[in-house]
């Protein structure tokens, strides 16, 4: 997956509303101009208050008793439509959805949302992470949102808030999980996020903003920034992954510079998520390997827990493996212990 310059950060003017549509036109066949409204097929109505703020209560799953909408064991791209004014000129919005692939329209399945890096695709994710395959095993329904390019023309996130090109990602995401919950059965107490780089920055964004809706979270090597905006509504378990040797984000992080956004150490981010879930034993040193020294902080609110997993020789990249074992597993085993209570 690729990534994102640690102190990216724009200020340009708006863009015509054809930038962000005609990305989501070359994935839908016969799309050859922007429309106003996206297709018939795949169209779900945004959430009242998406003018503002999402209403960030956990929805109700409608989707059971339903079939999926795609072929268990595939998937497929949803748009749905957005607000200009908070979208940079876009007028919709994209995602991918994997069915896994013994999904039963009666039984209830979590949800792991995957955030690309800055200047990945939705579609780059899901074939980079191999995430799907492992959905499959698992029985997950695995979601990979599209980032809205930048004045690069470059996909990314605004995990810093709304002052990046005015745009707010969080009705985004909230309409995203409504569609999924709509259309799928869905445990809405078992929905995690997880994403890489700029993607693990917005993973970081959506556990400080979204904890109404959000189980656990697992940034990897993301960018975090203006941590002092963070006020999630209730405790919430995280899984940080960072390799100290990481040139794009690094470990140390970046000292204020003028221009440029100040990127904490992550020894001081994850103090910073300690303290508001109430915890008051850590960091200890679990489990140590040639490759990892992992941390945790315990005994905090609600039953959460923060851990690290300090990548000794790693830059910047998803680990394929953590101390000899595969890290999606381990992913996995955290947000299997953490559901939404």
């Amino acid at each position: 997956m690729r990534t994102i310059h640690p102190n990216w950060r724009s200020s340009d003017a708006w863009l015509a509303y054809g930038l962000a549509a005609a990305l989501l036109c070359a994935s839908i066949s016969g799309c050859a101009s922007t429309r106003a409204t996206p297709p018939a097929p795949t169209t779900h109505s945004p959430s009242a208050t998406a003018t503002a703020l999402p209403t960030l209560a956990p929805s109700p799953t409608s989707g059971c008793g339903s079939p999926p909408p795609t072929v268990a064991g595939t998937s497929s791209t949803i748009i749905i439509p957005t607000l200009p004014s908070i979208s940079y000129g876009s007028i919709t919005r994209m995602f991918r959805v994997h069915t896994p692939v013994h999904y039963r329209a009666g039984q209830r399945y979590p949800v792991v949302v995957v955030y690309h890096g800055y200047g990945g695709d939705a579609r780059e994710s899901e074939k980079d992470t191999g995430f799907s395959p492992f959905a499959d095993q698992q029985g997950i329904v695995a979601v990979y949102p599209q980032g809205l390019d930048d004045t690069n023309g470059k996909p990314f996130w605004a995990s810093a808030g709304p002052i990046d090109l005015g745009i707010d990602e969080l009705p985004f995401a909230n309409d995203m999980l409504n569609t999924v919950q709509s259309r799928y059965c869905v445990d809405p107490g078992r929905v995690y996020v997880t994403g890489f780089s700029n993607g693990g920055g917005m993973a970081n964004y959506l556990a400080c903003h979204m904890a109404e809706r959000v189980a656990a979270a697992v940034p990897i090597s993301g960018n975090y920034y203006f941590s002092a905006n963070c006020h999630p509504a209730r405790p919430i378990s995280i899984l940080e992954v960072h390799g100290v040797a990481d040139d794009v984000v690094p470990y140390a992080g970046d000292p204020p510079k003028p221009g440029l956004w100040h990127l904490p150490p992550v020894t001081e981010w994850l103090q910073g998520w300690a303290k508001r879930d109430g915890c008051t034993t850590g960091p200890e040193t679990f489990w140590r390997a040639a490759d990892v020294t992992a941390l945790r902080w315990t005994n905090c609110q609600g039953n959460v827990t923060v851990m690290h997993y300090r990548m000794e020789h790693g830059g910047h990249a998803i680990p394929a493996t953590v101390g000899g074992q595969p890290f999606l597993p381990l992913m996995w085993q955290f947000f299997l212990a953490h559901p939404r209570g």
